[in-house]
């Protein structure tokens, strides 16, 4: 239903004018602002817009603008083409030099080093990331932000046979073609079925077999895509993860020996124990509690002193800040510090003595912390657990104690968790119920499943402890004034939660307007959706409640975290794995020591950091998904020609995504792969319709269809609509052709289009 407020909107062809005369592209407040619309009307414009842009009338942009579809983004890669009579140089998107009839006059002011003189800062052939700003019609003025190495034009993918030489399928999702490869050369040999780094070749073509294709050449060969770990190495080329240590920094970490006590506070007598997966080689938290008189706890957390080994601006140091974290793919870790201190001397393995930053927190009968405490100290671990044996001995199906231990020990850190866990549910702390989706290895370490397990309450357990020791650092520094580099996470952009809000709506689910959103009313929606008694709806109203989510990421102001409902919180607990832990204690320290403090950045390059660590934190997130993504496609790979159960995800304005059950795997059912028909689709409200069969597809219905085909390396599958054990497409022979069948591009794109236009214009007079 249309809200009253769109009718007092300015008409759709004048907003796409208006946009479209930008010189950069506008965000809502500033087309509201144009129009001279009140506050109140920016969430009706806001919805205006987002439907424009899924009919294809104007297009979203980074930083919540949206421009016009010929618009080119504000920040770009350009190739510079010629130089012109005043020195400027004449650019185009490199991924529309040669292609585009009439591609947009892109202008390139050299860059001024100073007042009165100028530095040329690029030449004809050159890529330069540039600043754009609309100046005339199909006519940009950029502005140099950087050069970028005109000869590292790279990209990853599997080499295949030709009739008469080698060719590349990119790895890359969105690739529609392959590329030719040029002949192996003796220092660098290939063959087919390697996976391999290349450059594209510029200047080839003429009326040699590559006019009609981009050519690349091999510059690294990562081995057989179906060799062991190969997933991996991908990962870690496609990504850039740094992962050999230079030859200073290994001898930093080899030159570490064991701490004395010193002044260190000696905790080794107390009964401290680490809890950690099975498969965890790097122990950097150990906890310990007991009850006090006031019917409260004195909880202790105590981990692994990495500052004590870590130098500030040391080879060590500068390394561990390059890398910002660990990552941790399927079948290996790329740790962020050399195993001699990850795996070694900053490890709490059972019985060594260990140097440590602790924690010691008093909370009271209701779970409220009422002091805690800092401090160095040396710390020897009474015991190395695991979960899944903690939780065994919980729910009572093993009756003895892990590893020998007292059972009051363990009894105590469960009753002060509950406490602590009550407080988490009072102040409404985000309650999502998704499972970690893990890759399963046989003993000779080839990937046969893939396991969803759900937190269980020894995992919360350590996390609560975690929690507490988190917050309290941030208060220690905030408190002092001191450096602080919090876990910083915002409330959700509003019009993602709009999305979210179409798609309960079809479940019967209200999820008010006009309310300032905290994370209990989430939880709330949460609650509701378990209440159905649908595990499918549930796990799709979770996935999209996360995907409402800002990322967090590290700063050195506090805006607080929306998720954990905290004001302050700081990520403290793991410095062997996260560099913004390492500062924190850095800082901390400073804050005990009496003299002697260990040199900090100051507030800009500080913040430089918690930027830079925010990104390899993101890129390390990426890399771990697509790799478990490759893994989960490729044990679909046998199974092309079957018909499976899939659960839809995703509704989209060519198909729609679809999560095999049983093991993880993603793949698209594009229109062209669902029965003839026309098809009314509401992307808002996550829905597919056919106008003569009837049929209706909605994010979380779980459908049959068939594997049509399969690639690892791009972590797809192509899917087809299976009903009653037949499939039915929009292309006759595309089930006749069996499981390769599915590999033909969709001809009836005109057609797509109409069906897209012709659903949302039917959308509006609903």
């Amino acid at each position: 239903m249309t809200d009253h407020a769109d009718h007092d909107l300015p008409a759709d062809d004048l907003l796409i004018d208006f946009i479209n005369q930008q010189p950069t592209p506008p965000k809502v407040k500033e087309i509201a602002k144009a129009f001279g619309l009140a506050p109140d009307m920016r969430a009706p414009l806001r919805r205006r817009l987002k439907s424009l842009a899924e009919e294809g009338r104007i297009k979203p942009m980074d930083g919540r603008r949206v421009a016009g579809l010929d618009h080119l983004p504000p920040v770009m890669v350009v190739e510079i083409t010629s130089i012109n009579d005043d020195g400027e140089g004449i650019a185009t998107p490199p991924e529309q030099n040669n292609e585009t009839s009439n591609p947009p006059l892109i202008r390139i002011s050299h860059e001024r080093r100073t007042r009165h003189q100028t530095n040329k800062t690029f030449a004809v052939g050159d890529r330069i990331l540039a600043k754009l700003a609309l100046v005339g019609p199909d006519e940009y003025q950029g502005q140099v932000i950087r050069k970028l190495d005109r000869h590292r034009q790279i990209l990853f993918g599997q080499v295949f046979k030709t009739r008469d030489g080698y060719g590349l399928e990119p790895v890359d999702r969105g690739a529609r073609q392959g590329l030719d490869l040029l002949a192996p050369e003796a220092k660098l040999p290939f063959t087919a079925g390697d996976m391999v780094e290349a450059e594209l070749v510029k200047g080839v073509g003429g009326k040699s077999r590559y006019h009609s294709r981009k050519t690349a050449k091999v510059i690294r060969n990562l081995g057989p895509a179906e060799g062991e770990g190969a997933f991996s190495a991908l990962a870690i080329a496609e990504f850039d993860l740094p992962h050999v240590f230079p030859d200073e920094a290994m001898r930093d970490a080899q030159a570490a020996k064991p701490m004395p006590l010193g002044q260190r506070e000696d905790l080794r007598a107390l009964p401290l124990v680490t809890i950690d997966g099975a498969d965890a080689r790097d122990f950097d938290d150990a906890v310990f509690a007991e009850p006090t008189s006031d019917g409260g706890y004195r909880m202790v957390v105590a981990i692994a002193d990495v500052a004590a080994y870590v130098a500030p601006q040391s080879p060590l140091d500068l390394e561990a800040q390059k890398r910002g974290n660990s990552v941790y793919l399927p079948d290996r870790v790329i740790p962020m510090l050399p195993e001699a201190l990850s795996n070694g001397l900053c490890s709490l393995v059972p019985g060594e003595d260990r140097a440590c930053v602790a924690v010691e927190m008093l909370i009271d009968a209701k779970g409220e912390k009422t002091s805690h405490r800092f401090f160095r100290g040396l710390m020897r671990s009474h015991a190395r657990l695991t979960y899944d044996a903690v939780e065994d001995f919980r729910t009572g199906a093993d009756t003895d104690p892990p590893a020998g231990l007292d059972a009051d020990r363990l009894n105590h850190l469960f009753e002060a968790y509950k406490l602590r866990a009550a407080i988490r549910e009072k102040r409404g702390a985000l309650d999502l119920d998704l499972p970690e989706k893990r890759v399963v290895f046989d003993d000779h370490g080839h990937a046969i499943a893939i396991s969803k397990k759900h937190q269980n309450t020894s995992q919360k357990l350590i996390e609560e402890f975690m929690i507490l020791a988190n917050v309290s650092a941030a208060e220690t520094l905030e408190a002092a004034n001191a450096l602080c580099v919090y876990r910083a996470h915002e409330a959700p952009d509003p019009a993602k939660i709009d999305g979210l809000r179409d798609v309960v709506k079809t479940m019967g689910i209200a999820f008010p307007k006009g309310q300032v959103i905290r994370s209990q009313h989430f939880n709330t929606l949460l609650k509701k959706a378990k209440d159905l008694n649908d595990p499918a709806a549930a796990q799709l109203v979770n996935e999209t409640v996360l995907r409402c989510q800002s990322q967090a990421d590290y700063r050195i102001s506090n805006p607080g975290h929306f998720g954990l409902a905290l004001r302050r919180y700081a990520h403290f607990t793991s410095p062997i794995r996260r560099y913004a832990d390492l500062m924190v204690h850095r800082s901390l320290i400073n804050q005990m020591a009496k003299e002697d403090h260990l040199p900090l950045p100051a507030p800009d390059q500080a913040a430089d950091i918690a930027q830079s660590i925010s990104d390899t934190e993101r890129k390390a997130a990426a890399a771990e998904r697509r790799t478990v993504d490759r893994y989960a496609t490729a044990l679909m790979q046998n199974r092309a020609g079957q018909i499976v159960e899939g659960q839809v995800t995703t509704i989209t304005g060519f198909g729609a995504f679809i999560q095999i059950i049983d093991s993880g795997a993603e793949g698209l059912m594009p229109l062209g792969q669902m029965p003839d028909d026309f098809y009314d689709i509401d992307t808002t409200a996550a829905v597919i319709k056919g106008r003569k069969t009837g049929i209706t597809l909605r994010s979380g219905d779980v459908i049959d269809v068939m594997i049509i085909d399969v690639s690892p390396l791009k972590a797809s599958l192509t899917l087809a609509w299976a009903e009653n054990g037949v499939v039915s497409t929009r292309r006759s022979g595309a089930a006749k052709s069996g499981p390769r069948g599915g590999r033909h591009r969709d001809k009836s794109s005109k057609s797509r289009k109409n069906i897209k236009s012709k659903a949302h214009r039917s959308k509006r007079r609903r």
